[in-house]
């Protein structure tokens, strides 16, 4: 997976995540010094996690096969740094091989059943992002299965969801 987030080109695969240099998408140097450096860490926790999807929004939030993670620093104002990294699970549904998407501040992805579609939005309680399930009220929508996501905008939001016999599902 791949993403921009906060003047850094990130690469996330297995359990990795990778991020340039600061302001220098094309250097991953291991010996630039300080905040501006590049951050490599592992997710470290349970069996390795594939990372399917990358999304910015407030957080840097990944999709693993096993957990979604936000990706912070110790404060919401603070910008992630080589030294001031933190991973945690926002949600532990899961997340299908499909590109995340994102409308305003909140993301939508695809369960890793491949058939139900989920929110990520940034909590009431403002500590950290949470999912919830937006196809629920017709679970069946999804099924046989979820190709990609599209978002549309005008006239009004939608969410473009190509099914794998050929028709489609709105929400």
């Amino acid at each position: 997976a791949v993403a921009f987030h906060e003047g850094r080109l990130t690469w996330e695969g297995r359990d990795a995540v990778n991020a340039s240099v600061s302001d220098a998408f094309d250097s991953f140097d291991d010996e630039t010094e300080g905040d501006s450096g590049p951050i490599s860490r592992t997710i470290g926790s349970g069996p390795v996690d594939n990372i399917n999807w990358a999304l910015s929004l407030q957080r840097l939030i990944l999709g693993g096969e096993g957990a979604e993670f936000s990706v912070r620093s110790s404060s919401l104002d603070e910008i992630l740094t080589p030294t001031n990294f933190n991973l945690k699970a926002a949600s532990t549904q899961g997340s299908a091989p499909i590109a995340a998407v994102k409308i305003d501040q909140n993301g939508a992805f695809v369960q890793r059943g491949g058939t139900r579609v989920y929110e990520i939005v940034f909590g009431e309680d403002g500590i950290d992002y949470q999912a919830s399930h937006i196809s629920a009220l017709i679970p069946e929508i999804g099924e046989p299965g979820i190709q990609r996501l599209a978002v549309q905008r005008q006239p009004d939001t939608r969410l473009h969801c190509p099914r794998s016999d050929g028709t489609l599902a709105m929400l």
